[in-house]
């Protein structure tokens, strides 16, 4: 990691009011930090771009959002990083297992949409390239277990998404995009 400010590799990870940041030798305090190691990622016109992975999931017409504790803190689908050597669909399986406890199979999942969208993420990017999956569940009876990246998680209707703060990833693919269903 390095400070997104001086570039200093000397961070240290702080709570403040239940939100992680990032506090650097040079006493700089940020909610994004530069790391890049590890994680799929490309130079395009001067931006870092990361490789990232997700799923809206629906159970009973709502859609599983979880109030993120980390930058960006608004409500979010599961979603995170492709890793080095890892196939986006097993990734995004993998994030939402981390992030909610739920295990997904792969098979049960449709492949919605690939691309790139402005999204700022806390490892310093400004623009990320999806890969993004739809889950369909049977109902909303399932055991979820919400890891360090989550203050909650919560089953909402459309019309409630609308009226939280979300996450730029949540405003392109189910307040603008055609994916839910009203």
């Amino acid at each position: 990691m390095k400070c997104i400010e001086c570039g200093s590799e000397e961070i240290e990870i702080v709570e403040e009011d239940g939100r992680e940041k990032y506090l650097c030798e040079n006493n700089h305090k940020n909610t994004r930090t530069i790391k890049n190691k590890g994680l799929v990622h490309r130079e395009e016109g001067g931006e870092i771009v990361h490789e990232s992975v997700g799923a809206v999931i629906r159970a009973d017409g709502e859609y599983l959002l979880l109030k993120r504790r980390k930058y960006p803190y608004k409500h979010s689908i599961p979603a995170g990083h492709l890793e080095q050597g890892e196939e986006p669909g097993k990734a995004a399986m993998r994030e939402v297992w981390e992030e909610t406890g739920l295990e997904v199979d792969k098979e049960n999942t449709e492949l919605i949409f690939e691309g790139e969208i402005d999204d700022k993420c806390r490892r310093g990017a400004d623009v990320h390239g999806w890969h993004l999956y739809f889950v369909e569940l049977e109902n909303q009876n399932v055991e979820l277990e919400p890891n360090d990246e989550a203050e909650y998680l919560e089953w909402m209707s459309y019309s409630e998404i609308k009226e939280k703060e979300v996450t730029d990833p949540v405003k392109e693919f189910l307040i603008k995009g055609d994916i839910v269903e009203e």
